[in-house]
């Protein structure tokens, strides 16, 4: 049994202040080169706000959606988890996810919560491991539907969904030849455990969390299975937002649309930059230039910042601050006493 600690959780205040200034960096440059301010932000005003926020509807309901993309993997180690709960505490990574670079920084706080909740940390890993896998999968396998099912393709998108098919098939590869690296690779770790000592406790970890892994692959495959398609749901789901948000400017037709909706959610998966602040708005630009108006542009990007990137952030961050509050005294999140 992992001895328990209690982490220093603490606010990447860094993070954020970093994630915010590039943003706004990045907004300030599209206005200076796209529109006047005040023509955007009357554009904005005509916007029709059933768009605006039947689309942050979509981003917040993905939560609920992520949510079960890790439950379906802690039922195969048989441990049931309330929906609820994985919720608020999806809805905190989130907010950590958007402020660390190459959206990361949520898995740790999972692989914690679980470990409260009774998986050793080796167990709670290989979840939040496989999970991710499973999620990075279905967004590569998403990705290469949309771009690869496009019909009416105008001629200056062409290079950026052909960029997203040969993307998303080396990306499938990679997490292939990783997940069986992991499953099949005894050698390797054999050579791990003569390096470390097989007695050692950091061998006893590595045993573990590759034999928790093996069995999320093996016997529970079938809710690896689920877990890869509820990861395909919340990706539709949260997609969801930016299609609506585009169909405010009435652009493209539904399935391009939503194709490019994917697109622009891509661009902050594989960003050194926090919530990919600067290369979402910098894809947007590239896409939708000539497509929109120079303020109706402007005004696209202020609002599909706000819906997936600045709420997100205030609710997850306040989210975060109340798991660090309850757990720092002890609690859980119903309030009582203890880990679970």
């Amino acid at each position: 049994m992992d001895e328990k600690r209690k982490p220093e959780w603490k606010v990447p205040w860094r993070g954020v202040l970093v994630a915010l200034l590039v943003s706004a960096a990045a907004l300030v440059v599209i206005f200076a080169q796209t529109s006047n301010p005040r023509d955007v932000f009357q554009e904005l005003r005509a916007y029709p706000l059933r768009y605006f926020f039947g689309a942050l509807c979509f981003v917040l309901a993905a939560w609920i959606v992520d949510g079960q993309r890790i439950g379906m993997l802690v039922r195969a180690l048989g441990l049931r988890i309330p929906w609820w709960e994985l919720t608020i505490v999806l809805g905190a990574a989130n907010f950590l996810t958007l402020v660390t670079p190459f959206a990361g920084g949520g898995g740790a706080l999972i692989v914690y919560y679980l470990y409260r909740r009774g998986l050793r940390s080796s167990q709670a890993t290989a979840v939040v491991l496989g999970g991710g896998l499973a999620g990075q999968s279905a967004l590569a396998f998403l990705g290469l539907i949309t771009s690869a099912t496009l019909s009416d393709l105008p001629a200056d998108l062409a290079p950026y969904f052909t960029a997203v098919r040969i993307g998303a098939v080396v990306y499938l590869l990679i997490l292939t030849g990783l997940q069986l690296g992991i499953v099949k690779s005894e050698r390797l770790f054999q050579w791990v455990f003569s390096r470390i000592g097989s007695k050692s406790r950091s061998a006893s970890w590595i045993a573990d969390f590759r034999s928790a892994y093996e069995l999320l692959l093996t016997k529970g495959r079938w809710h690896y299975a689920a877990c890869v398609m509820v990861a395909i749901s919340y990706y539709v789901v949260y997609y969801m937002g930016s299609f609506l948000l585009l169909s405010g400017f009435a652009v493209f037709h539904p399935w391009l649309r939503f194709a490019v909706a994917v697109l622009f959610g891509v661009a902050p998966v594989f960003s050194p930059i926090p919530g990919g602040a600067g290369l979402s708005e910098g894809i947007s630009w590239a896409v939708l230039d000539g497509v929109l108006h120079a303020d109706e542009l402007a005004s696209f990007i202020v609002l599909w910042r706000t819906v997936v990137f600045y709420i997100p952030i205030l609710l997850g961050g306040g989210i975060f601050v109340f798991l660090v509050l309850r757990w720092a005294s002890g609690s859980n999140i119903t309030g009582g006493k203890g880990p679970y």
